[in-house]
């Protein structure tokens, strides 16, 4: 399925927006190019292959962590989807945030975002995996009309960047 013009847009805006930024970021990419690898444990021994993770985008920092970005045009709707992106960020190494961004500024998608989030964090915890290795999320509002600009959406993530320190 193809994506729609929002979430292309967006795609963009957020990629020019880390490239500005090379005192913070030092690297900046698009999953479907370069996409991060899930790979098991044991992987050499049982011979497993990776399994390729393709967030939208992906900003790596200085220290080598990284903070996903998720655009979720009409996946918001569909929680089989959020989990889908959570999990996959869950089980990639060194990312420590996840944003999803949202065309609709809605306390019920921010809601279910949250929920699902706790669910899949407290199995994992009781799980036994280390809360540290879990990455926090954010959910981030661009709406249709804001995208349309670079600079309005520039605006955008520059005030959530400083207000959430990424």
């Amino acid at each position: 399925m193809g994506q729609l013009p929002y979430h292309v847009r967006i795609i963009e805006h957020i990629s020019r927006f880390g490239k500005e930024n090379t005192g913070r970021y030092i690297g900046v990419d698009k999953g479907s190019v370069n996409p991060l690898y899930l790979t098991h444990p044991q992987a050499r021994r049982k011979n497993i292959p990776p399994i390729q993770y393709e967030p939208d985008v992906y900003y790596t920092t200085k220290k080598k962590t990284r903070i996903v970005f998720e655009v979720l045009d009409s996946e918001y709707k569909k929680t089989s989807e959020i989990i889908s992106d959570m999990i996959q960020c869950c089980l990639g190494s060194d990312i420590v945030l996840l944003n999803f961004i949202v065309p609709v500024c809605d306390e019920e998608v921010e809601k279910r975002i949250f929920d699902t989030y706790d669910v899949i964090t407290d199995t994992l915890i009781h799980l036994g995996v280390n809360e540290d290795w879990i990455p926090d999320i954010a959910v981030y509002y661009v709406l249709p009309k804001e995208s349309v600009s670079y600079r309005n959406t520039k605006r955008i993530l520059s005030d959530l960047s400083r207000q959430d320190k990424w």
